[in-house]
């Protein structure tokens, strides 16, 4: 293999990963994997630029947006991490660091919260926007959600400008709790800490205990002149007296002890010691580690001195004033009792191991993706062979080895020529097998329970187990029969009353509302997630008839110049529009009603003149009928609606007929607001 295609094949396989970690919060290799391979291909764009790709990953980093909430720009750099898994390897990056400070240097130690990563932008002292970390440079609003927030603070006591960095989390405790309500969806605290950031109803976040640990703040520039910010604990300092919550747990480190004592008032439980302690005081933490009321996966290490980090700058990947230690995942060793196929919607076969339970990392993990048959030959895996399992990123299991094989079965297992589903002989495209044949029943299925699902249409009743059973009885093959089919001759049927029947018709028409974005992501096309399809309408193509227009033509070149696509997602986009099949079933849908258009709405801002407000809404009114456009009046500028009334309520919006809530705000210190009087404070 030349060097040309080494650097292709790495730069597609780490894009590739950047998707699975990023968008889909489903890793399939660990970080020192994931970092191995990034600095493999950033040792030969070195030694060979002139063949680095133009959208190569050492560019930029990957991303977890998705079309679920708007998408902003930031405000500030907000990058990854580089990263040290050895004490030996984290004592020669200090030593670097320490030969290119140019003066007196001293580290931090943090807790690497295993949570959600957020940013908080206040202007003048008032929450005004939060922001998901993204893809570093663009990040999904969620400032509703994260309002929810009880430790967030809504006003800050400062009416300074200041963006806010830190990690939303929920305790392990919490987290064995409500992941009862979801029924186990969620497979450890950071995927529930994370889901709740991107539930489209701020409601149900609001009963979900999230915490949030802040780490980093950024002022402007000569407004603080009470403070000298040129140090990361004066920062922190400054960020917890301003209401936010910081983690106890700290170390300072310098060789000069007198820096510590002034420190002790400000953070009674820090640690302090010289520079060469720290490799203990990692030891010390890797014990304690079980013992936390949340997860950690790992600590992080930063230099405190802001002009030092100034001089030291940024990759574009990662600051060079900071490392994260990560703590290695746990390992179990267990059975492989079985195989099993599954069938992707674009037809790629992914091999999944079955397991004898084990209980690993505080769970029982009992499957665990084997990626293709590649892997399998890699691992020399059979059925009967003990293995050893890992948490990767102390997440994601994951197959590692063969500790012993089997003595009854000691082959390597092969996957079956062809598809279980369908009988068809699958084809091999790079290293993953593919079922061809696009009416494979589990293809279609598959097609069906992606277009659904809540990360698309998000068509509440036609969960997974529905979708079978309509396609099983035959009652739906296409996308375009979840639109047509009538849901009224189900009645009688098993499981299905009128109120879920009713449930489902009314979904089904309020899918029909969703914006272009979503739907053209919901289709399944290869390579068209929600971040693609995002480029693709910020490049202009912000309608269908655009998109098909150019595939007709065979502008290849007009794809391929987005930013992020190049020319196999050009090829690709060709393929996809250009198909007989694929334009027949988007004229089908058009005709239904779905939107093929993107639809740009100027959102106007509105003051925040009930934040930190709790509104109960009663009785009927003349210009908000439905009640829920009061309350998205109320939630527009920074309030919280609640459907009870409780001590934590503050003001009741009452309108005729009020019923039996009125009566209970009397022995209780809450504001009556009539609808006359609402309507002026919206004014």
């Amino acid at each position: 293999m030349d060097i040309k295609e080494k650097i292709s094949k790495l730069s597609k396989l780490l894009l590739h990963h950047q998707y699975l970690y990023y968008v889909k919060n489903k890793p399939e290799i660990s970080d020192r994997e994931y970092d191995c391979l990034f600095d493999k291909l950033l040792d030969l764009e070195k030694k060979y630029p002139q063949l680095a790709v133009l959208n190569s990953p050492t560019k930029r980093i990957g991303s977890d947006l998705d079309n679920s909430f708007s998408e902003r720009k930031h405000k500030i750099p907000v990058l990854s991490l580089d990263k040290e898994y050895t004490t030996e390897g984290l004592k020669k990056w200090i030593d670097k660091i320490r030969l290119n400070a140019g003066g007196d240097i001293s580290f931090v130690v943090e807790e690497k919260i295993d949570g959600a990563s957020i940013v908080l932008y206040y202007k003048k002292g008032l929450l005004d926007i939060a922001l998901t970390r993204g893809n570093g440079i663009f990040g999904n609003d969620v400032t509703n959600n994260i309002r929810t927030i009880n430790q967030v603070p809504l006003i800050i006591n400062q009416p300074i400008d200041v963006a806010v960095r830190g990690e939303i989390y929920i305790t392990k405790s919490d987290f064995q709790k409500y992941n009862k309500n979801f029924e186990g969806k969620y497979s450890n605290p950071r995927n529930l800490a994370a889901g709740s950031l991107r539930n489209l109803k701020s409601s149900l976040v609001s009963k979900i205990p999230l915490n949030i640990f802040a780490h980093e703040g950024y002022f402007q520039e000569g407004k603080a002149t009470d403070f000298q910010l040129d140090n990361h604990v004066m920062i922190i300092s400054k960020v917890m007296n301003l209401g936010f919550r910081i983690n106890p747990n700290l170390g300072f480190f310098s060789d000069k002890s007198d820096w510590f004592f002034p420190l002790k008032e400000q953070f009674p439980e820090l640690v302090t010691g010289s520079i060469a302690d720290i490799s203990d005081y990692i030891k010390i933490l890797s014990k304690k580690r079980e013992k936390l009321k949340y997860e950690i996966d790992g600590l992080v290490i930063k230099v405190n001195e802001i002009p030092i980090r100034n001089r030291l700058g940024y990759t574009s990947h990662h600051p060079r004033w900071s490392v994260a230690f990560k703590f290695d995942a746990p390992v179990g060793h267990t059975v492989l009792n079985e195989i099993r196929i599954q069938i992707g919607r674009n037809g790629r076969v992914t091999p999944v191991a079955i397991l004898k339970p084990v209980k690993l990392g505080g769970s029982i993990v009992s499957r665990a993706t084997l990626h293709n048959q590649e892997y399998i030959d890699m691992l020399e895996l059979g059925i009967g062979d003990i293995v050893s399992i890992s948490k990767r990123g102390d997440v994601i299991p994951a197959v590692e080895e063969v500790v012993e094989k089997s003595t009854e079965n000691p082959s390597i297992f092969k996957l079956t020529k062809f598809c279980p589903f369908c009988q068809f002989k699958l084809i091999k495209d790079g290293s993953h097998h593919f079922c061809p044949n696009r009416k494979c029943s589990e293809r279609m299925k598959r097609s069906l329970i992606y277009f659904a699902a809540r990360d698309q249409m998000d068509i509440e009743g036609l969960g997974e187990k529905t979708i079978r059973f309509l396609f099983e009885k035959g009652f739906i093959k296409s996308i375009s029969d979840l639109f047509t089919f009538d849901y009224g001759s189900l009645l009688g049927q098993e499981g299905f009353k009128e109120k879920k029947i009713e449930n489902i018709r009314k979904n089904i028409e309020l899918s029909k509302r969703k914006p272009f974005s979503r739907v053209l992501s919901a289709l399944g096309f290869e390579g068209l997630g929600s971040n693609t399809v995002s480029k693709l309408i910020e490049s202009g193509y912000d309608s269908i008839d655009k998109i098909m227009d150019t595939a007709a033509r065979n502008q290849t070149e007009k794809f391929s110049s987005i930013e992020g696509f190049g020319e196999v997602m050009a090829r690709l986009m060709i393929q996809h529009f250009s198909d007989p099949k694929n334009i027949e079933m988007i004229e089908t849908l058009k005709k239904i009603g779905l939107n093929f258009r993107e639809h740009f709405k100027s959102e106007p801002e509105f003051p925040m003149v009930f934040s930190g407000q709790i509104w109960v809404i009663t009785g009927s009114f003349r210009h908000f009928s439905p009640r829920s456009q009061a309350a998205g009046e109320i939630e527009k500028r920074g309030g919280r609606v609640s459907d009870s009334i409780s001590g934590k309520t503050t003001h009741l919006l009452c309108g005729d007929s009020p019923g039996g809530k009125l009566e209970k705000t009397k022995n209780l210190n809450i504001r009556i607001v009539r609808e006359d009087e609402f309507m002026e404070m919206l004014i």
